[in-house]
């Protein structure tokens, strides 16, 4: 119970904490809980440290159930394993360890040296899910990719320059899936045809970044997607216009030239990975897309499906053929079907 409840506060700090897990903690004494907390955002105190905070003297002899194994590790705050050692906590209750390889394992033996007791608890089902982001940056240096597309019954992207083919029921969930996400990436295509924000103001939780993908630098510095409330990122080739590219940086636009024109997936989430992004939603356009699902570096799939026929736009055949291995959700008066790679 008290580790579920570990989970449930993890989940507030979604899209807040970067490149970082998502963590709840609780501090139990005598059958209740004296202390709680969840990181909150990336440089502000882990969930172990808040929880502690608040239970203060009342931790001495009190059990602490934590969904990830607390950090050894100096960063933007200190070790957590200091906190937990200083408050007296009597037994540390584990959900799993941290995949962090400076970590795994080794707070856990640090606490034991220190006669503290560790106990794993059998997770709730969904631990495999919570911070799948974070176990693949942290063990590849790599982001974790979320492929999402609208398309007609009849496998296209409608051509609808500007305008949404899904109804306001998905476009809110997507809205909401930007804002549990550090970036959205789209080509320079989806762009200059569709002019889009990416931002989740149908949730309003959290802008995240927005990352282009523009290998001649054909972008307007007023651009919708240039907005200033959110980190921005152009990834453009070699001999873009340099005036371009300073005009772009005044306006606090992050520019990554490429070596070449053509940008191997690989490649590009190595280089957005160093950028310290955990997490990025390929949002189109068709081309985008297919690519990152032909070479097969994307993590999981949203396909929405409108209840809509057209006898124009750009046809992605590959999306039916994953759509095939997935249960379909109604969203509103649309289909979605969510999949993950490795089923």
């Amino acid at each position: 119970m008290y580790m579920q409840y570990a989970f449930s506060l993890a989940t507030r700090g979604a899209g807040q904490t970067g490149a970082n897990p998502l963590v709840g903690a609780v501090v139990i004494k005598n059958g209740r809980i004296v202390g709680q907390g969840f990181h909150r955002k990336i440089g502000e105190a882990h969930a172990e440290v808040v929880a502690l905070s608040e239970a203060g003297n009342r931790g001495r002899g009190a059990d602490l159930h934590v969904n990830l194994e607390p950090c050894c590790t100096h960063g933007h705050t200190r070790p957590c394993v200091d906190a937990v050692l200083a408050a007296g906590i009597k037994r540390v209750c584990i959900a799993e360890t941290d995949p962090n390889p400076a970590v795994n394992g080794r707070s856990v033996e640090m606490l034991r040296r220190h006669n503290i007791e560790v106990t794993f608890v059998n997770p709730p089902e969904y631990v495999a899910t919570l911070n799948r982001h974070y176990r693949k940056y942290i063990t590849t240096m790599t982001p974790y990719v979320i492929l999402k597309i609208a398309l007609t019954s009849n496998m296209k992207i409608s051509g609808y320059a500007g305008k949404y083919v899904t109804r306001e029921p998905a476009l809110r969930y997507v809205h909401a899936l930007r804002g549990r996400t550090g970036a959205v990436l789209v080509g320079i295509n989806t762009v200059l045809a569709d002019d889009p924000y990416l931002t989740d103001r149908l949730a309003a939780r959290r802008n995240p970044a927005r990352i282009i993908i523009d290998p001649r630098l054909r972008i307007s510095a007023e651009a919708n997607v240039l907005a200033a409330n959110a980190r921005r990122i152009i990834f453009t080739g070699p001999g873009s216009d340099r005036e371009k590219i300073a005009r772009l940086q005044t306006l606090g636009v992050e520019v990554v030239q490429m070596e070449a024109r053509h940008f191997p997936t690989a490649d590009l989430l190595r280089r957005i990975g160093m950028l310290k992004i955990g997490a990025v939603i390929v949002e189109g356009g068709g081309k985008t897309f297919t690519q990152f699902l032909e070479e097969r570096t994307y993590d999981e799939m949203y396909v929405f499906v409108a209840p809509i026929t057209v006898s124009t736009g750009i046809d992605v055949p590959a999306a039916s053929a994953m759509i095939e291995r997935a249960r379909p959700e109604s969203i509103g008066e649309d289909i979605l079907y969510h999949v993950y790679r490795d089923n």
